[in-house]
């Protein structure tokens, strides 16, 4: 079983960068916390939100975004990701394969393994809340 420790974040796909960043930060005063260009998909990504309480991860998408498909994950901090990554292959869970082959992805201040869960929706479980930021 995993830990569950708390909700870590929410990974959306916007239409304009820029305008959604406005909106979070003017409704709930987050902070942009960590902006780039993804790794493993090539856009443009802001993380916002505010330390030890939760964040929001939007990516600027490329082209129109479908009604039903803009939130691409949730993230999940667990207290024993190296415990989980051996049980949730027994237990036959799809592992998303980014990263190495076992699944496993590492950042400069977390590691995160993806799984789906049976209706295929992504879920992101991190060893550290909100990847230190």
């Amino acid at each position: 079983m995993l830990n569950f420790k708390a909700y870590d974040h929410i990974n959306l796909t916007v239409s304009n960068l820029e305008e959604s960043v406005s909106f979070y930060q003017k409704a709930f005063g987050f902070e942009v916390k960590e902006e780039g260009i993804s790794t493993g998909f090539g856009l443009d990504y802001i993380i916002l939100g505010l330390s030890h309480r939760g964040f929001i991860c939007l990516y600027q998408a490329k082209e129109k975004i479908p009604e039903r498909s803009r939130i691409n994950h949730i993230g999940i901090h667990v207290d024993n990701l190296a415990e989980a990554l051996p049980l949730l292959k027994e237990q036959k869970v799809e592992i998303v394969p980014y990263g190495n082959e076992e699944g496993l992805v590492t950042y400069p201040s977390s590691k995160s393994v993806y799984i789906k869960d049976p209706d295929g929706n992504e879920i992101e479980l991190s060893d550290n809340f909100g990847g230190g930021l």
